[in-house]
């Protein structure tokens, strides 16, 4: 097989992925605790109910309505356990120790769009120690990025697998356009293979009969 093979000739093609802020607008569901500064009854939406609020009492609702919440200062969002500052480090330690392997760790699917936007909006969250959470997690993308196209580029015609347990929302994004063009020339190459295979078969001469 020649250097790189067909999958060399391959595009990233950007209209295959969504964007960063429709990555972010479905990751707006996922529930956060905040911690209320007000009281109000239980709110009915169509996305489920929330509630009711009792100042310093701890209580679930989406991002979305926690952002909003923290903006009118009737809230404080409590970081994800995972966006602990401790947590974070302790994540970037894992994924360092399981470098060689190429292996991703654990994390949740919309783990970078969460962080994101809690630290976008919410950063008085985290004490005064929003900046190290923030370098940590880009330790951290910038490590998984390189493992996965560690993995990527050892995908070929002849090892045509990439392991991609354990990845995000918007990695998976990311390499989307490749696996997607990566599957097709597959699939085109095993018809090719298969035309060829057929037309030798139908070429062969026939045993001679006799009389």
């Amino acid at each position: 097989m020649q250097h790189g093979g067909p999958l060399s000739a391959m595009r990233m093609d950007d209209e295959m992925k969504l964007s960063a802020h429709e990555l972010e607008f479905m990751a707006e569901d996922e529930l956060v605790e905040v911690v209320p500064r007000f009281a109000f009854d239980e709110v009915n939406m169509a996305c489920g109910s929330y509630g009711p609020f009792q100042p310093m009492m701890p209580t679930k609702v989406p991002l979305w309505f926690a952002i909003q919440l923290v903006q009118r200062n009737l809230a404080k969002v409590t970081p994800p356990q995972w966006l602990q500052e401790e947590e974070v480090q302790e994540l970037w330690n894992r994924e360092d120790a399981s470098r060689k392997k190429q292996e991703l760790q654990e994390v949740p699917f919309h783990y970078q769009e969460i962080a994101a936007l809690i630290l976008r909006h919410c950063s008085d969250s985290f004490d005064g120690r929003e900046d190290k959470v923030r370098l940590t997690l880009k330790d951290i993308e910038d490590l998984r990025e390189d493992k996965l196209r560690e993995s990527l580029r050892g995908l070929d015609d002849d090892h045509p697998v990439v392991n991609i347990s354990n990845i995000s929302a918007m990695e998976l994004n990311k390499i989307r356009p490749f696996l997607i063009n990566a599957l097709h020339q597959f699939r085109d190459l095993a018809r090719a293979e298969t035309a060829v295979a057929q037309g030798s078969q139908a070429l062969q001469p026939q045993a001679a009969g006799g009389l």
